[in-house]
């Protein structure tokens, strides 16, 4: 395993070469550190959630060039453009239905994209296809990876290579508002205060309690 600066254009195209070969890299964004890899690949999927000792999240997880790249991957609907287009690039995670044309295996799952808003990993997303299968670097029973060491220190070998961006800038996940739902439902308070949500919808608050801390 090795740690090189995101920054460096042989660093990007070492992950790329990796990241093709099946293999784990553990890049920075503007939340946490996450732990990425190319969807097509089953094993790779496999091998990341077991790195992490966590089961699977409910909606598949992307991070995605911009917001051109959402139909590669979901059907987008008229609430999740609103908050594309008002939260994005940012700490936003929109949940949506996959469309037709994504890989048969998540074809049963919700769809999650976020446009992180890091331009260091814009180079790496872009070649790549516009988008990697990335879950956060967190390690069951510890907090989240918010800097590469802390990446190193939780998954050592078990990944290939971390990309080095300095520690994320808010250090903690981002919001996920599930668009497939109408209204929409916030399911995990992030960055993004639940209040800007309903006011980008323009949509009242719900009266009880559904976000999930």
């Amino acid at each position: 395993m090795s740690i090189l600066s995101i920054r460096s254009a042989e660093a990007i195209t070492q992950a790329v070469d990796l990241i093709r070969a099946g293999e784990l890299v553990i890049i920075p964004t503007d939340t946490i550190y996450g732990i990425a890899t190319l969807p097509e690949n089953q094993e790779a999927i496999t091998h990341l959630y077991e790195v992490r000792n966590r089961s699977p999240e409910p909606a598949m997880p992307f991070l995605i060039a911009g917001r051109k790249v959402m139909p590669k991957l979901a059907r987008i609907n008229r609430a999740a453009l609103r908050l594309a287009r008002r939260f994005w690039p940012g700490a936003l995670t929109l949940v949506l239905p996959p469309c037709a044309e994504i890989a048969t295996i998540f074809k049963t799952h919700p769809i999650a994209l976020r446009v992180p808003n890091y331009p260091d990993l814009v180079p790496l997303l872009e070649a790549v296809g516009g988008y990697l299968f990335t879950s956060g670097a967190i390690c069951s029973g510890y907090p989240p990876a918010i800097t590469a060491q802390e990446a190193a220190d939780l998954f050592g070998d078990q990944v290939a290579l971390i990309l080095d961006g300095g520690p994320s800038p808010f250090g903690i996940p981002s919001t996920i508002v599930d668009c497939i739902s109408q209204p929409p439902t916030i399911l995990r308070r992030g960055v993004i205060p639940e209040e800007k949500i309903w006011d980008a919808l323009n949509m009242p608050a719900p009266d009880s309690d559904t976000v999930n801390a």
